[in-house]
Formats: C-alpha cells, structure tokens, sequence
C-alpha cells in the first residue's frame, strides 16, 4: 500500500464523524423552513407555575422578573429559588412581588438541585404546568399565551424559542450565532420532521403530571438528561417559535468557554449514558425521535464536524483522491449553509455576519473546549459553575 492510499484512507477515517454530523444537520435545515406553530382544535386555560432559578443574579434578576410580571395572568404563580446566593437576589425577587424559596450554602450545588427544590417546593400549589426561565432570560409579550396554546395542542412539554441577547464583543456574536443553531434550526427542523424536541432550560413548559414524575439530578445539561429520560418512555416534546426568550450570552471568551465545557461535557455523559437505549427503542419500537436523538449524540458538534471535514478534504486532496475531497467538502458547503439558514431565520444583523470571519479562530478555540470536556467527563465533574456576569 503506497503513502498516498494511506494517506486517502485517513481522510475517510478523519472525515465519516464531519459527515455523520453534516448529513444530521442538512436533514434538519431543509426540514426547518416548514416548519409550522403547534396549535389545538380548542382553547384551553393552562395555569402555570413559572419557576426561576437564580445563583448571585442581582445583576440581571430585576429585568427578568419585571417582563414576567408584566405577562402573568392572574392564575399563574411565580418561584424564584435563590440558590445559595450570598448577594441581593431573593431581596429584590421579593421587592417586585414574587414567592422566594432560599437554598442555603450546605444545600447541594447547581442548577438541577434548584429546579428539583423548586418542584418539590410547588408540591401543594395548585398549577398546570411548570415553565422555567433562567434568571438572566427576557420572555417576550405573549410569552405565556403562545406556550398555552401549544401546549393545550396535547404535547408533554413545549420549548420556547431562544435567542442570545445581542451584545458589544465577538463572543457574544459567536454566542448569537451559535444560538441559531440550537435555538431555530435544529428544534424547527425536529418539529416538523414529527420527532420529540430538546429542552434547553429556560423556555421550558412542562405539563405538571410529567413534571412531578421525573426528576432534574444531571450536573451538566440537566435539561438534556430530563428530555432524554422523557423521550426513552415515549413522551413527545414541541417547539414554539412564537414564544420567544432571549438570554443574556457570555461577555468573554472565558465565561463562553466555561459555557460551552458545561454544554459539550453534559451531552458526552448523555451519549455514554442513553446511547444504547435510544438505539434499542428505535430498532425495537420503530421510534424515529429517539433514532434521531441517538443520531444527534453520535455525531460530533457543529465545530468539532467542520475540523473533521476540513482535515479530511486537505488531505484527500494531498492525496489526489478527488472524489473523496468532493465528498467531504460538500459536507462542508451543507455546514456552511446551515449556519447561513440559521443567521437568515434569525434575521441577524451584520455584526453577526462578519463574526463569521473569525470562524478559523473559533474551530481552534472550540477543540480546546472539547478537549476540555473531555477531561471533565472522564474526571467524573459532578458540578459546573454558572455563567460568569460581567
């Protein structure tokens, strides 16, 4: 075998885990753009409990609370749980009205703990479904009325539409950017394909039956984990483009990073934990929404897809196997266009475009992130801390 068919066999090699991930997302971005609004033949009245967890958040919890406040209906009942905070935060969630539980500092660590203590907590209250919103998102007007409606259309849960707040520096961009991705492309596209929808945290609507039966314990992407546990039981969730929450993103490079480690890692320990079940049902039960789930798990993330494929297309072409190169660079151009369907869909704006120029720069920053996972992963990390404010 000459150097150059060992050198064409490791492009393949290098290239199949980019072009898994590359066939998912093409799949999802064309199925996006039908994408249509859950909606029920008959109205009906959802109470709901909107439960807001908050580690040292005087910084951003008086916003949050007021554009709550200000789309609450009379029936709706809000918890803020100040986790271990040693600041302002319960004061001023008080001061504008909300029922404040307090977790001390022995108390266990993350946001999992808080969401369950604030369940566990609302056991006695009378409410029909629980949405979480994080104490640094911004629901819009009609918020609660857009996930009523969806929900009244039978679905176990519903997620909101999520956006990164718009901000000054490149890493809230590429956090903007990114979120497009998470945010509208890939649940539109799960949505209309008919199989189940990730939860993300804040934005979440769960059905109260479902709720109090399941439990949040993950310390990383506890949400992920919750949708996981949902889906393998055969409970089906929406997604509601016209509610919409935007949360308030990283503001350097340092937070984002801790970010995404927190993200990447969660969804490592959710491949090696639900992998070989989601498979079972799908083979077993025909499920397409947990094949769909386990196709998400096995392919690499959207950074870690577009470094497989541009190493795999180089050295194909080193090689001379143009065929190969073709291959693995249309998986590039099929990434390239998701991420430009995701920033039209979301009508970004043009500081958001040219953040796209940085991108050579953010593949080598986002495989340090990976690597860092990694390790966390294989540490056992059984906490993450939150999202640094500036």
């Amino acid at each position: 075998m000459d150097i150059k068919t060992l050198v064409a066999a490791a492009a393949i090699v290098l290239g199949l885990p980019g072009l898994v991930g590359a066939a998912h997302l093409g799949l999802l971005t064309v199925a996006s753009w039908f994408y249509r609004e859950p909606r029920a033949a008959e109205r009906r009245e959802v109470r709901f409990l909107i439960l807001v967890p908050a580690h040292n958040e005087e910084q951003v919890i008086a916003e949050t609370l007021e554009a709550i406040m200000a789309d609450r209906r009379p029936t709706d009942l809000v918890l803020v749980v100040a986790d271990r905070c040693t600041d302002r935060t319960a004061e001023i969630a008080r001061s504008l009205g909300t029922s404040v539980l307090e977790r001390g500092p022995d108390e266990p660590p993350g946001r999992a703990a808080a969401r369950q203590a604030g369940l566990e907590r609302a056991r006695e209250l009378e409410w029909d479904a629980v949405l979480m919103v994080d104490a640094d998102s911004i629901i819009e007007p009609g918020f609660l009325e857009a996930c009523e409606r969806a929900m009244a259309s039978g679905a176990a849960a519903v997620q909101a539409r999520g956006d990164s707040q718009r901000g000054r520096s490149l890493a809230q961009e590429a956090a903007l950017a990114a979120f497009t991705l998470h945010g509208l492309i890939i649940p539109r596209g799960r949505d209309r394909l008919g199989v189940g929808v990730r939860l993300r945290g804040t934005g979440m609507a769960i059905r109260r039956d479902v709720a109090m039966s399941h439990r949040f314990y993950a310390p990383a992407s506890e949400d992920l984990f919750f949708t996981l546990d949902l889906l393998v039981e055969g409970f089906r969730c929406r997604h509601v483009d016209s509610a919409r929450v935007r949360f308030q993103g990283a503001s350097g490079w340092d937070s984002f990073g801790d970010q995404k480690v927190r993200y990447e890692a969660g969804r490592m320990a959710a491949a090696r934990t639900y992998l070989p079940r989601l498979l079972r049902r799908a083979v077993v039960e025909r499920d397409a929404t947990c094949l769909e789930f386990a196709w998400f798990l096995a392919s690499p993330p959207f950074a870690g897809g577009a470094l497989s494929l541009l190493l795999a297309t180089g050295l194909a072409a080193v090689a001379g196997a143009w065929t190969v190169a073709a291959v693995f660079g249309a998986g590039l151009a099929m990434l390239a266009i998701t991420i430009a369907t995701g920033l039209i869909q979301a009508r970004a704006g043009l500081r958001t475009w040219l953040a796209l120029l940085a991108a050579p720069w953010y593949l080598a920053w986002k495989t340090l992130v990976h690597l860092r996972a990694i390790a966390s992963v294989l540490r056992r990390d059984d906490h993450y801390a939150p999202t640094a404010r500036a």
